[in-house]
């Protein structure tokens, strides 16, 4: 990372996580550059922590997840500014949350109106719950609140919450792609000159306009077909980021 600043690239990250979440890794790396977080629907200047963009889910999207989830007990985490809301139902799973920011604060109950209207610039809300619980909430969402909402629906891999099933909606048209195109203009780069490293699903999106993109090895099998490249380097090894540069002649 360090030479490829040196030498004059644009460096930026582009990530699922919160800023509060972000702040510290960018920190470290030097990073005095906008950054994309909550999959690009949150854009930050480092240096001065200003927000650049941020797409909070809409009045009435809210209203909708509102009355499909308020007469529910499953955990939800609102990602609300730059800090995540929860109240008791979450309490298990708060060390899964903390991948995405550590700033979180606990409220009695979400769905009291003024807790829940307080949340006006919620950017991503996280729901647990198992399967047969959250599977028919997708579904609704998917089959008639498309235009308004994007969501993931996967399973828990980690123990012990392996029998647990997440949904993670956000606003439509927002992604970790639209986030890129916006980082390329910001930076007057190309997108065909951009490369993005990635390993999940939720980078697909940045694939698929930039130039040159690399999964990581680890990166499930659909992420690796999404990529134009496929790296050796995991999460366990490291040096993902040196091994995409000088593949692309950067180092």
């Amino acid at each position: 990372m360090a030479q490829l600043l040196a030498r004059g690239n644009a460096v930026t990250l582009c990530t699922g996580r919160m800023y509060s979440g972000t702040r510290g890794v960018a920190e470290s790396l030097g990073l005095h550059v906008p950054v994309a977080c909550v999959d690009g629907c949150h854009l930050v200047q480092t240096q001065t922590h200003d927000d650049l963009l941020r797409v909070p889910i809409e009045s009435e999207a809210k209203r909708v997840l509102y009355g499909l989830l308020c007469k529910t007990n499953l955990a939800l985490f609102a990602f609300s500014g730059d800090i995540i809301v929860h109240d008791g139902r979450g309490c298990p799973y708060t060390e899964y949350l903390r991948t995405w920011s550590n700033e979180m604060t606990r409220v009695r109950d979400l769905f009291e109106p003024a807790t829940w209207d307080k949340l006006e610039e919620m950017t991503c809300l996280v729901i647990i719950g198992s399967q047969a619980e959250t599977e028919p909430i997708a579904q609704s969402i998917a089959a008639t609140y498309a235009d308004q909402l994007q969501l993931a629906h996967f399973p828990l891999l980690r123990a012990p919450m392996h029998h647990r099933w997440v949904i993670l909606i956000r606003r439509a048209g927002v992604n970790k792609g639209t986030a890129v195109a916006w980082l390329a203009d910001h930076f007057h780069v190309a997108l065909d000159d951009v490369i993005v490293v990635g390993d999940w699903v939720n980078d697909v999106p940045m694939f698929a306009v930039a130039g040159h993109s690399f999964a990581m090895g680890h990166a499930p099998d659909e992420v690796k077909a999404a990529a134009k490249y496929q790296l050796r380097a995991t999460v366990q090894t490291g040096g993902a980021i040196a091994e995409a540069a000088e593949r692309c002649g950067l180092m």
